[in-house]
């Protein structure tokens, strides 16, 4: 699967080309002139990608980057995917896997102490929350799961951690919210529920 995605986002790059905007124009979200369509504009000297035309020939479907700024956003937060590593404090994290089976989500983190002198104090429990839409908490299941209590990680090394969440209703859009240290750092993952 993970060749199949790189041999896509390789093809698309080499069957692309940057390119300039040259009058100012409306951006659609279908290659259909219409106000419905509409989503913003762009202006001259603004750099797009090609990427292919449509069937008229009359569109290009194209990319383009931009930044805005955070406050600009209700969440700044970036929630990353699974088999993302990401660092909070001097705990590194990696998602492996994540399931769900009716209220309850089975997660699988990888967690690394990347001080080359202090233990980490890993506690699933102080450490990790998953929330889902509407505020609909998990409660991590002390009863499942391995390292779901305190884990002392030596330095630079690492637990697998198998941890369990219960909610009270069926979750949706789950995110995994997690800590270096308490009050320290968060990064975030997207479970994708």
């Amino acid at each position: 699967m993970k060749k199949l995605l790189l041999l896509f986002a390789l093809s698309i790059n080499l069957h692309s080309q940057t390119t300039e905007v040259i009058k100012k124009t409306d951006i659609y979200t279908s290659p259909n002139k219409s106000k419905n369509s509409v989503m913003g504009e762009i202006l001259p000297g603004a750099s797009i990608k090609k990427l292919k035309k449509d069937k008229s020939g009359k569109f290009i479907k194209a990319t383009i980057e931009f930044y805005i700024p955070v406050e600009s956003l209700l969440e700044g937060r970036i929630s990353h995917t699974v088999g993302t590593t990401q660092l909070a404090d001097n705990a590194k994290y990696k998602l492996i896997s994540s399931k769900m089976n009716g209220n309850q989500i089975e997660i699988k983190l990888r967690v690394a102490n990347v001080s080359h002198s202090k233990e980490l104090d890993f506690s699933a429990m102080a450490l990790l929350k998953t929330i889902g839409k509407g505020n609909n908490k998990g409660e991590l299941n002390p009863f499942k799961g391995k390292h779901q209590d305190l884990a002392i990680i030596s330095p630079r090394a690492h637990v697998i951690a198998e941890l369990y969440y219960d909610f009270k209703s069926k979750p949706k859009n789950i995110e995994l919210i997690c800590m270096g240290k308490l009050g320290g750092d968060r990064i975030y993952y997207n479970l994708g529920y």
